[in-house]
């Protein structure tokens, strides 16, 4: 199953997105950031979830990532970061969604003198996490410089996530283009792989391009996924209306090469 990134805040924002996943029958992957958990009401949320599912369409939700650490060596800030995301997920119920996102948290830069402290909060936290989620959750990777420390979470909690490789993120924070170490990432996830962030860029910066406008190895991938058993779902994370049109493009250009 695919589906398509959409900020929940850009239903009131920009009507016009809603109009392009409606008209074109694009499944939802809807962000929950803080900006959109404060302003949406209940009934926002019920009207909201109605007008997708009469279109017989499928939602996922991203939690809220932003300022939280669900790994922190703070008790007030991990607090904090559990409390927002049970709000999240309590607020995320309505939508009757097929899977969760969040986000690993793992950041080198703050917790390389840490790192088992940082793992055992992090199984905390998503133990926790888990006993409120009404749907499969994966954990992305975002600024982790190796896939090991995804790996390390998603082995300690025996299955019970899995892993969302955002292979943008891959690129460009994780020096990708500059490593070419995409297989390495593949197999070292295999085991726990289960969904895909699909957006391209040049390597140097998070653009959320759409695919081919950038300098990701796609067909790598794709080689990869046509000789696994095990299916993946996909989220493609355009930032705008044309770089969705171009993702578009790219799949329709490619047709034996895109196994999703």
């Amino acid at each position: 199953m695919a589906f398509v990134n959409l900020p929940l805040r850009y239903i009131e924002e920009h009507p016009d997105y809603l109009e392009l996943f409606l008209t074109r029958g694009l499944n939802p992957e809807l962000g929950f950031d803080a900006q959109a958990l404060e302003a949406f009401t209940p009934d926002r949320h019920e009207n909201t979830a109605r007008i997708f599912h009469e279109a017989g369409l499928n939602c996922a939700v991203h939690l809220p990532f932003f300022d939280l650490h669900p790994g922190s060596l703070d008790p007030l800030v991990r607090r904090a970061s559990i409390d927002r995301l049970l709000s999240a997920l309590d607020a995320a119920r309505i939508y009757r969604p097929a899977h969760f996102i969040a986000h690993l948290g793992y950041n080198h830069l703050t917790y390389a003198n840490f790192r088992e402290q940082w793992l055992e909060n992090s199984l905390n936290t998503w133990s926790l996490i888990l006993e409120h989620a009404c749907a499969p959750l994966f954990l992305e990777n975002v600024f982790e410089q190796d896939p090991w420390h995804q790996a390390c979470v998603l082995e300690s909690l025996q299955g019970k996530v899995r892993a969302c490789l955002d292979l943008g993120h891959w690129h460009c924070f994780a020096r990708g283009r500059e490593r070419g170490n995409l297989q390495e990432w593949l197999e070292a996830l295999d085991p726990f792989l289960g969904h895909l962030h699909l957006h391209d860029n040049d390597g140097e910066t998070d653009q959320h391009l759409g695919l081919g406008q950038g300098s990701i190895p796609w067909s790598e991938l794709f080689a990869f996924l046509e000789k696994r058993k095990t299916p993946v779902t996909v989220t493609f994370e355009p930032h705008t209306k044309d770089d969705f049109l171009a993702t578009e493009a790219y799949l329709a250009g490619h047709p034996g090469r895109c196994p999703f």
